[in-house]
């Protein structure tokens, strides 16, 4: 009786150190910090949005002039 207690020991102990060990190794990989989003605007024609995933905060995209490449990112502040 000994023995096939030892062994039911052995196994569960066997899944618990497996469940430890899967639960340590499947913490999910972010690819990328920040979610690109691109609108229209009423007023200024198109707009671009980035939000940083970890941290929520929203930055907008404020192009120079007619220039479409050169700008800064301008953090966002909604207007409600």
């Amino acid at each position: 009786m000994k023995n096939w207690k030892d062994k039911i020991i052995g196994i569960l102990s066997a899944i618990g150190v497996m469940a430890i060990l899967m639960s340590s190794y499947s913490q999910q990989n972010q690819n990328g910090k920040y979610m690109i989003a691109v609108g229209v605007d009423d007023d200024k024609g198109s707009i671009i949005l980035k939000m940083d995933t970890q941290t929520g905060e929203t930055y907008r995209w404020d192009k120079k002039g007619l220039r479409r490449f050169e700008g800064r990112w301008v953090r966002f502040i909604e207007n409600r």
